[in-house]
C-alpha cells in the first residue's frame, strides 16, 4: 500500500489537536486529510476516547496470541538461512540484475532484523559489510550515518557516500531515517541465498 505523503506542518496540526482531545474525524475534516492518515500519524498518542480503547484492547489481544510463539524462539544456522533468503526474496537485489548481496529497505527493525538473520545463518566477513543510505535533502547527514552505523554495528568507515534526493514538494514521511541497503560482494553467497527461495517456492507450486 502506498501512503500519500503530506507537509510536516500539517503533521504537527494534526498531532497538537489529537493531544487536546479533539477527534480523529474531527481533525480529518478539517484539515482535509483521511481520517487513517490521522489514525496513523497520532497513534502514540494517549487516549479517553472509548472506541479508541476498545480498539487498542482488540490490537493488543491480537498481538499476545502470537508473542508466545516467536518469544522462546531458538534460531539454528539453518533456520536463520532461510528466514534471512525469505526476506531477501522479499527485498533483495536478485541475479542476474545484481551480482552482490544488495537489502534495501526503510524499515529500521527489518534491516536490523534481516542483518542479524544474515550474520547468524551465513557468517559474512564483517569487513566486507558495506552501507549504503539513501537521505533526504532534510536529513543530517552526519547523524544518519552515526544512527544507522549504532544500530547495524558497522563502522561508518564502511559506508558509502550517501545518495541525497529532494523531497516531493518539500513533503516528508515522519520518523523517516533514509532507506538503507546493505551489501555484501560475494556473488556465489547471493546465489546461494536465492537457491533456498526458489526451493522453498517450489514446494507451494506441487
Amino acid at each position: 500500500m502506498k501512503f500519500k505523503f503530506h507537509q510536516e506542518s500539517i503533521v504537527r496540526k494534526a498531532r497538537k489537536m489529537k493531544k487536546e482531545g479533539i477527534s480523529a474525524t474531527e481533525i480529518a475534516r478539517r484539515l482535509d486529510v483521511g481520517d487513517t492518515a490521522i489514525l496513523r500519524w497520532c497513534s502514540d498518542i494517549p487516549s479517553e476516547n472509548p472506541y479508541h480503547l476498545y480498539a487498542q484492547k482488540l490490537r493488543d489481544k491480537a498481538k499476545e496470541k502470537s508473542t508466545g510463539l516467536a518469544k522462546n524462539i531458538c534460531l539454528r544456522k539453518e533456520d536463520a538461512k532461510i528466514l534471512a533468503s525469505v526476506l531477501y526474496w522479499c527485498e533483495g537485489s536478485k541475479y542476474p540484475s545484481s551480482n552482490f548481496v544488495a537489502f534495501s529497505n526503510s524499515d529500521v527493525d527489518l534491516v536490523i532484523t534481516f542483518l542479524s538473520l544474515f550474520r547468524l545463518g551465513f557468517q559474512p566477513r564483517e569487513d566486507k559489510l558495506r552501507v549504503s543510505l539513501q537521505l533526504h535533502t532534510t536529513h543530517d547527514k552526519e547523524e544518519m550515518n552515526y544512527f544507522w552505523s549504532k544500530i547495524l554495528k558497522i563502522p561508518k568507515s564502511q559506508f558509502y557516500k550517501p545518495t541525497i534526493t529532494k523531497p516531493t514538494k518539500n513533503m516528508k514521511r515522519r520518523n523517516y531515517n533514509g532507506t538503507c541497503t546493505i551489501r555484501y560482494y560475494d556473488v556465489y553467497l547471493l546465489l546461494e541465498i536465492m537457491g533456498i527461495f526458489e526451493e522453498i517456492s517450489k514446494k507451494f507450486k506441487k
